[in-house]
Protein backbone atom coordinates (compact mmCIF):
# COMPACT_ATOMS: atom_id res chain seq x y z
CA UNK A 1 0.00 0.00 0.00
CA UNK A 2 1.33 3.24 -0.92
CA UNK A 3 1.62 5.74 2.14
CA UNK A 4 0.18 9.16 1.16
CA UNK A 5 2.76 12.60 1.68
CA UNK A 6 0.09 13.42 4.65
CA UNK A 7 0.66 9.52 6.30
CA UNK A 8 4.37 9.90 6.34
CA UNK A 9 4.36 13.92 7.12
CA UNK A 10 2.25 11.96 10.04
CA UNK A 11 5.08 9.10 10.82
CA UNK A 12 7.74 11.30 10.47
CA UNK A 13 6.03 13.85 13.32
CA UNK A 14 5.54 10.16 15.25
CA UNK A 15 8.65 9.38 15.21
CA UNK A 16 10.53 12.55 16.27
CA UNK A 17 7.92 12.78 18.97
CA UNK A 18 8.50 9.21 20.30
CA UNK A 19 12.24 9.89 19.94
CA UNK A 20 11.92 13.46 22.05
CA UNK A 21 10.06 11.82 24.48
CA UNK A 22 13.10 9.12 24.95
CA UNK A 23 15.81 11.92 24.60
CA UNK A 24 14.28 14.31 27.42
CA UNK A 25 13.67 10.85 29.66
CA UNK A 26 17.36 9.78 29.39
CA UNK A 27 18.01 13.18 30.45
CA UNK A 28 15.62 13.18 33.52
CA UNK A 29 17.21 9.69 34.84
CA UNK A 30 20.86 11.19 34.17
CA UNK A 31 19.22 14.57 36.03
CA UNK A 32 17.67 12.54 39.06
CA UNK A 33 21.03 10.76 39.84
CA UNK A 34 23.15 14.03 39.65
CA UNK A 35 20.92 15.65 41.99
CA UNK A 36 20.71 12.56 44.52
CA UNK A 37 24.64 12.66 44.52
CA UNK A 38 25.07 16.59 44.51
CA UNK A 39 22.67 16.98 47.49
CA UNK A 40 25.46 15.19 49.37
CA UNK A 41 28.74 16.76 49.77
CA UNK A 42 30.02 13.84 51.11
CA UNK A 43 28.73 11.57 48.13
CA UNK A 44 30.19 13.94 45.08
CA UNK A 45 33.38 13.53 46.89
CA UNK A 46 33.36 9.76 47.07
CA UNK A 47 35.67 8.40 44.32
CA UNK A 48 32.75 5.05 43.89
CA UNK A 49 30.63 7.49 42.50
CA UNK A 50 33.04 9.19 40.24
CA UNK A 51 32.55 7.59 37.16
CA UNK A 52 28.83 7.33 37.18
CA UNK A 53 28.62 11.27 37.65
CA UNK A 54 30.63 11.99 35.10
CA UNK A 55 29.37 9.31 32.29
CA UNK A 56 25.71 11.51 33.19
CA UNK A 57 27.47 14.77 32.48
CA UNK A 58 28.88 13.60 29.92
CA UNK A 59 25.05 12.26 28.45
CA UNK A 60 23.49 15.25 29.07
CA UNK A 61 26.59 17.08 27.31
CA UNK A 62 25.63 15.24 24.17
CA UNK A 63 22.08 15.70 24.56
CA UNK A 64 20.40 16.85 21.14
CA UNK A 65 18.10 19.93 22.34
CA UNK A 66 14.54 18.94 20.89
CA UNK A 67 12.61 21.87 21.98
CA UNK A 68 9.11 22.47 20.50
CA UNK A 69 7.82 24.96 17.70
CA UNK A 70 5.47 26.28 19.91
CA UNK A 71 7.71 29.06 22.28
CA UNK A 72 3.98 29.60 23.90
CA UNK A 73 4.75 26.63 26.09
CA UNK A 74 8.24 27.32 26.88
CA UNK A 75 9.67 29.17 29.90
CA UNK A 76 11.04 31.98 28.79
CA UNK A 77 14.36 32.52 27.08
CA UNK A 78 14.79 28.79 26.89
CA UNK A 79 16.24 29.32 22.92
CA UNK A 80 18.78 31.53 23.95
CA UNK A 81 19.75 29.74 26.82
CA UNK A 82 19.73 26.07 24.75
CA UNK A 83 22.56 26.97 22.60
CA UNK A 84 24.82 27.51 25.70
CA UNK A 85 23.78 24.51 27.56
CA UNK A 86 26.23 21.53 26.37
CA UNK A 87 28.94 23.99 26.60
CA UNK A 88 28.17 24.40 30.38
CA UNK A 89 27.58 21.23 31.29
CA UNK A 90 30.75 20.12 29.42
CA UNK A 91 32.62 22.52 31.81
CA UNK A 92 30.59 21.29 34.77
CA UNK A 93 31.83 17.80 33.95
CA UNK A 94 35.75 19.36 33.85
CA UNK A 95 35.14 20.82 36.97
CA UNK A 96 34.21 17.88 38.56
CA UNK A 97 37.13 16.09 37.07
CA UNK A 98 39.27 18.46 38.74
CA UNK A 99 37.46 17.79 42.17
CA UNK A 100 35.99 20.67 41.87
CA UNK A 101 32.74 19.18 44.12
CA UNK A 102 31.75 22.48 45.70
CA UNK A 103 31.32 24.10 42.74
CA UNK A 104 29.97 21.12 40.75
CA UNK A 105 27.21 20.67 42.85
CA UNK A 106 25.83 24.42 42.77
CA UNK A 107 26.25 24.19 38.99
CA UNK A 108 24.16 20.68 38.94
CA UNK A 109 21.08 22.85 40.55
CA UNK A 110 21.61 25.54 37.38
CA UNK A 111 21.73 22.24 35.13
CA UNK A 112 18.20 21.31 36.87
CA UNK A 113 16.41 24.91 36.35
CA UNK A 114 17.63 24.45 32.91
CA UNK A 115 17.28 21.47 31.42
CA UNK A 116 12.81 21.56 32.71
CA UNK A 117 12.20 24.85 31.47
CA UNK A 118 10.59 23.74 28.11
CA UNK A 119 8.33 22.23 30.61
CA UNK A 120 4.88 24.26 31.17
CA UNK A 121 5.19 26.65 34.03
CA UNK A 122 2.69 24.59 36.15
CA UNK A 123 3.98 21.13 36.79
CA UNK A 124 6.00 18.20 34.24
CA UNK A 125 3.97 16.78 31.63
CA UNK A 126 2.52 13.40 31.80
CA UNK A 127 5.72 11.60 30.46
CA UNK A 128 7.41 12.55 34.33
CA UNK A 129 4.46 11.04 36.18
CA UNK A 130 6.75 8.27 37.94
CA UNK A 131 9.03 11.22 39.63
CA UNK A 132 7.81 10.25 42.48
CA UNK A 133 8.85 6.72 42.26
CA UNK A 134 12.03 7.83 41.92
CA UNK A 135 12.66 10.35 44.39
CA UNK A 136 11.68 7.55 47.18
CA UNK A 137 14.34 5.64 45.56
CA UNK A 138 16.38 8.13 45.97
CA UNK A 139 15.86 8.45 49.74
CA UNK A 140 15.84 12.08 49.74
CA UNK A 141 14.64 14.26 52.32
CA UNK A 142 13.95 18.01 53.69
CA UNK A 143 15.73 20.40 51.69
CA UNK A 144 17.22 18.49 48.85
CA UNK A 145 13.60 16.93 48.14
CA UNK A 146 12.04 20.22 48.38
CA UNK A 147 14.46 21.43 45.53
CA UNK A 148 14.41 18.31 43.35
CA UNK A 149 10.76 18.45 43.35
CA UNK A 150 11.06 22.38 42.21
CA UNK A 151 13.64 21.21 39.53
CA UNK A 152 11.25 18.68 38.02
CA UNK A 153 7.91 21.09 37.99
CA UNK A 154 6.58 19.37 40.95
CA UNK A 155 5.80 22.78 42.01
CA UNK A 156 2.53 22.20 44.38
CA UNK A 157 4.16 19.30 45.76
CA UNK A 158 7.64 21.23 46.93
CA UNK A 159 5.72 24.08 48.07
CA UNK A 160 4.12 21.01 50.66
CA UNK A 161 7.64 20.27 51.68
CA UNK A 162 8.81 23.56 51.62
CA UNK A 163 6.35 24.58 54.12
CA UNK A 164 7.28 21.49 56.11
CA UNK A 165 10.36 22.69 56.24
CA UNK A 166 8.70 26.62 57.91
CA UNK A 167 7.15 24.86 60.16
CA UNK A 168 10.04 24.31 62.68
CA UNK A 169 12.02 26.84 63.27
CA UNK A 170 15.98 26.33 62.98
CA UNK A 171 18.05 25.06 66.22
CA UNK A 172 21.71 25.80 64.79
CA UNK A 173 23.49 27.96 62.15
CA UNK A 174 23.39 25.53 59.82
CA UNK A 175 19.71 24.82 60.55
CA UNK A 176 19.29 28.27 60.05
CA UNK A 177 20.90 28.43 56.58
CA UNK A 178 18.82 25.58 55.40
CA UNK A 179 15.38 27.91 56.99
CA UNK A 180 16.51 30.60 54.80
CA UNK A 181 17.00 28.57 51.80
CA UNK A 182 13.64 27.14 52.17
CA UNK A 183 12.26 30.16 52.83
CA UNK A 184 14.23 31.59 49.50
CA UNK A 185 12.77 28.36 47.37
CA UNK A 186 8.96 28.99 48.64
CA UNK A 187 9.29 32.68 47.43
CA UNK A 188 10.55 31.95 44.04
CA UNK A 189 7.68 29.42 43.49
CA UNK A 190 4.80 31.67 45.33
CA UNK A 191 6.11 34.51 43.05
CA UNK A 192 8.24 33.98 39.93
CA UNK A 193 6.60 30.80 38.70
CA UNK A 194 2.25 30.55 40.75
CA UNK A 195 2.66 34.85 40.69
CA UNK A 196 0.22 34.57 43.36
CA UNK A 197 0.39 37.70 45.94
CA UNK A 198 -2.66 36.56 48.46
CA UNK A 199 -0.73 33.06 48.93
CA UNK A 200 2.67 35.40 49.26
CA UNK A 201 1.01 37.50 51.58
CA UNK A 202 -0.11 34.43 53.45
CA UNK A 203 3.12 33.02 54.22
CA UNK A 204 4.44 36.08 54.77
CA UNK A 205 1.91 36.78 57.48
CA UNK A 206 2.29 33.39 58.68
CA UNK A 207 6.48 33.48 59.69
CA UNK A 208 6.01 37.17 60.90
CA UNK A 209 3.95 35.85 63.13
CA UNK A 210 6.82 33.10 64.75
CA UNK A 211 8.58 35.71 67.99
CA UNK A 212 11.56 32.81 67.51
CA UNK A 213 12.66 34.16 64.46
CA UNK A 214 16.08 36.19 64.31
CA UNK A 215 16.15 39.81 63.78
CA UNK A 216 17.51 39.71 60.55
CA UNK A 217 15.11 37.30 58.97
CA UNK A 218 12.30 39.21 60.64
CA UNK A 219 13.41 42.67 59.08
CA UNK A 220 13.50 40.72 55.68
CA UNK A 221 10.30 39.38 55.95
CA UNK A 222 8.76 42.80 56.85
CA UNK A 223 10.12 44.36 53.60
CA UNK A 224 8.45 41.78 51.75
CA UNK A 225 5.54 41.57 53.39
CA UNK A 226 5.40 45.25 52.31
CA UNK A 227 5.85 44.73 48.66
CA UNK A 228 3.64 41.97 48.71
CA UNK A 229 0.83 43.90 50.19
CA UNK A 230 1.40 46.55 47.34
CA UNK A 231 1.56 43.60 44.11
CA UNK A 232 -1.83 42.59 45.81
CA UNK A 233 -3.29 45.69 46.01
CA UNK A 234 -2.22 46.35 41.95
CA UNK A 235 -4.43 43.35 40.60
CA UNK A 236 -1.72 43.16 37.34
CA UNK A 237 -3.07 40.17 35.81
CA UNK A 238 0.36 38.99 34.38
CA UNK A 239 -0.92 36.13 32.24
CA UNK A 240 -3.42 38.36 30.07
CA UNK A 241 -1.22 41.19 29.93
CA UNK A 242 0.99 41.84 26.30
CA UNK A 243 4.37 41.03 26.11
CA UNK A 244 5.46 44.96 26.14
CA UNK A 245 3.14 45.61 29.20
CA UNK A 246 4.92 42.98 30.68
CA UNK A 247 8.48 44.16 29.95
CA UNK A 248 7.13 47.49 30.38
CA UNK A 249 6.47 46.35 34.22
CA UNK A 250 9.26 44.75 35.02
CA UNK A 251 11.29 47.94 34.27
CA UNK A 252 9.35 50.11 36.58
CA UNK A 253 9.88 47.39 39.21
CA UNK A 254 13.82 47.66 38.80
CA UNK A 255 14.11 51.29 38.31
CA UNK A 256 16.83 52.50 36.72
CA UNK A 257 19.42 49.97 36.04
CA UNK A 258 22.72 51.28 34.10
CA UNK A 259 24.85 48.10 34.49
CA UNK A 260 27.70 50.42 34.49
CA UNK A 261 29.20 48.57 38.24
CA UNK A 262 28.44 45.69 40.21
CA UNK A 263 25.05 45.38 41.50
CA UNK A 264 24.65 45.48 45.24
CA UNK A 265 22.72 42.53 46.56
CA UNK A 266 19.50 43.46 49.32
CA UNK A 267 17.43 40.68 50.04
CA UNK A 268 14.73 43.22 51.50
CA UNK A 269 14.18 43.44 47.61
CA UNK A 270 14.16 39.84 46.44
CA UNK A 271 10.25 39.84 46.24
CA UNK A 272 10.56 43.14 43.60
CA UNK A 273 13.62 41.20 41.80
CA UNK A 274 11.50 37.91 41.67
CA UNK A 275 8.48 39.91 39.91
CA UNK A 276 10.53 41.53 37.89
CA UNK A 277 12.33 38.14 36.62
CA UNK A 278 8.86 36.49 36.37
CA UNK A 279 7.53 39.25 33.79
CA UNK A 280 10.18 39.27 32.02
CA UNK A 281 10.32 35.73 31.31
CA UNK A 282 6.84 35.63 30.59
CA UNK A 283 7.01 38.70 28.26
CA UNK A 284 9.83 36.37 26.22
CA UNK A 285 7.43 33.50 26.22
CA UNK A 286 4.92 35.72 24.81
CA UNK A 287 6.75 37.12 21.76
CA UNK A 288 10.07 35.75 21.67
CA UNK A 289 11.02 38.07 19.06
CA UNK A 290 10.19 40.84 21.18
CA UNK A 291 11.18 44.68 20.11
CA UNK A 292 13.03 44.99 23.48
CA UNK A 293 14.62 41.54 24.25
CA UNK A 294 18.29 42.21 24.41
CA UNK A 295 17.25 44.34 27.13
CA UNK A 296 14.52 42.02 28.58
CA UNK A 297 17.81 39.47 28.50
CA UNK A 298 20.13 42.36 30.49
CA UNK A 299 17.30 42.76 33.10
CA UNK A 300 17.17 39.12 33.55
CA UNK A 301 20.69 38.79 34.24
CA UNK A 302 20.97 41.77 36.71
CA UNK A 303 17.26 39.79 38.55
CA UNK A 304 19.64 36.72 39.06
CA UNK A 305 22.53 38.57 40.24
CA UNK A 306 20.98 40.68 42.63
CA UNK A 307 19.07 37.40 43.68
CA UNK A 308 22.39 35.57 44.12
CA UNK A 309 20.09 32.63 44.88
CA UNK A 310 21.57 28.86 44.21
CA UNK A 311 18.67 28.16 42.34
CA UNK A 312 20.21 30.51 40.05
CA UNK A 313 24.00 29.64 40.11
CA UNK A 314 25.47 30.93 37.29
CA UNK A 315 22.55 32.02 35.29
CA UNK A 316 23.26 35.72 35.27
CA UNK A 317 26.72 34.65 33.20
CA UNK A 318 24.21 33.00 31.29
CA UNK A 319 21.89 36.03 30.24
CA UNK A 320 24.65 38.27 29.72
CA UNK A 321 26.33 35.85 27.29
CA UNK A 322 23.13 34.70 25.34
CA UNK A 323 22.70 38.77 25.63
CA UNK A 324 26.44 39.30 23.86
CA UNK A 325 25.90 36.76 21.45
CA UNK A 326 22.38 38.05 20.31
CA UNK A 327 23.34 41.43 19.21
CA UNK A 328 27.04 41.71 19.55
CA UNK A 329 27.21 44.95 18.12
CA UNK A 330 24.16 46.69 19.92
CA UNK A 331 24.69 49.10 23.07
CA UNK A 332 23.04 46.73 25.45
CA UNK A 333 25.37 44.14 24.27
CA UNK A 334 28.60 46.00 25.74
CA UNK A 335 26.53 46.74 28.96
CA UNK A 336 25.98 42.93 29.17
CA UNK A 337 29.31 42.02 28.27
CA UNK A 338 30.67 44.39 31.13
CA UNK A 339 28.54 42.97 34.17
CA UNK A 340 30.14 39.26 32.93
CA UNK A 341 33.24 40.77 32.61
CA UNK A 342 33.07 42.17 36.21
CA UNK A 343 31.25 38.83 37.56
CA UNK A 344 33.87 36.53 36.20
CA UNK A 345 37.18 38.85 37.75
CA UNK A 346 34.99 39.08 41.30
CA UNK A 347 34.49 35.36 41.89
CA UNK A 348 37.50 34.17 40.76
CA UNK A 349 39.36 36.85 42.94
CA UNK A 350 40.41 36.17 46.74
CA UNK A 351 42.95 37.23 49.67
CA UNK A 352 45.47 35.65 47.25
CA UNK A 353 44.31 37.40 44.03
CA UNK A 354 42.85 36.97 40.73
CA UNK A 355 43.72 33.67 39.09
CA UNK A 356 40.94 33.09 36.18
CA UNK A 357 40.96 29.66 34.48
CA UNK A 358 42.21 29.51 30.34
CA UNK A 359 38.28 28.63 29.65
CA UNK A 360 36.74 31.71 31.24
CA UNK A 361 39.26 33.80 30.24
CA UNK A 362 39.31 32.54 26.59
CA UNK A 363 35.06 33.03 26.56
CA UNK A 364 35.88 36.75 27.64
CA UNK A 365 37.87 37.38 24.61
CA UNK A 366 35.47 35.55 22.25
CA UNK A 367 33.03 37.52 23.21
CA UNK A 368 35.14 41.05 23.11
CA UNK A 369 35.85 39.69 19.56
CA UNK A 370 32.74 39.35 18.62
CA UNK A 371 31.42 42.71 20.23
CA UNK A 372 34.37 44.85 17.48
Amino acid sequence: MMLTAMTLMALTAADAGAQERITMRDAFEALVRLQGVASSPAALRDVKNAPTVSADLKKLASLPHLFPPDTQSQEPATAALASLFSRYVEDTRQRFDGRETDVVALRVRTLTGLCFTCHTRERAPVDFADTQKRLEALGLSGLPRAQMLAATRQFDEALVEYQRLLEQPPKNERGMLEYTRALQDSMALLVRVKDDAPATVALLDKLLAKPELPAFLKANLASWRRDAAAWQAEKFDARKATADALFARAQKLMGPVNGSGPFSVDERKDLTWLRASGYLNLALGKDPKLKSRGEALFLLGVCASSLRSPLWWDLDLLFFETCVRESPKSKVAKRCFQQLSDRVYLGYTGSAGTFIPDDELARLSELRALMQ
